[in-house]
């Protein structure tokens, strides 16, 4: 049996369309596209109480792990540490939910650890900023992320390189 290779689990989350992606990124910044859904993933948070937004999420974002972790463990990786990237807030729920999604995850998973980090993922430069909202990444793990996001955000237009998941309809 070969050793799996530790990697950071990195789910993207995008405001704007309300869609996640997840994907595995090398200790050198190689970024690995594994699953993302179409826009409107998390249309269900509009219009709700910042508990519904909160519980919704934190449901959703727990399947997104899962499925990433599934994913890795096919192509011989495993997951060492877990960091979440949003490009804002997300629009049009409460103005607390970013911080109170990001402080569950950091407070409930370990083993790997969490991150949860803000940044400005339609920037057209190559300098992209992570701003820390929950948890700690080590700054050799902080770079790979930086250099990795950005490829991983222009390979979302390729359908080929991801495997879409379906988004579950409103109930």
């Amino acid at each position: 049996m070969t050793d799996k290779e530790p990697v950071l689990l990195a789910v993207l989350i995008e405001s704007v369309t309300r869609r996640w992606s997840v994907a595995g990124i090398t200790s050198d910044g190689q970024g690995v596209p594994l699953m993302c859904t179409e826009p409107g993933d998390f249309d269900p948070v509009v219009g709700q109480t910042l508990d519904e937004q909160a519980s919704y999420l934190r449901h959703r974002l727990s399947g997104v792990l899962q499925r990433g972790c599934d994913r890795l463990w096919g192509r011989q990786m495993k997951p060492r540490h877990i960091v979440f990237v949003a490009d804002e807030s997300l629009r049009r729920s409460h103005p607390d939910l970013t911080q109170r999604v990001a402080e569950h995850f950091v407070e409930w998973m370990t083993s790997p650890p969490v991150a949860f980090f803000v940044t400005d993922l339609q920037r057209s430069d190559d300098t992209l900023t992570l701003d820390p909202v929950a948890g700690d990444l080590d700054p050799s793990d902080q770079d790979s992320l930086a250099t990795a996001v950005p490829t991983l955000i222009q390979t979302l237009q390729d359908r080929e390189a991801w495997e879409f998941a379906a988004s579950k309809p409103p109930a």
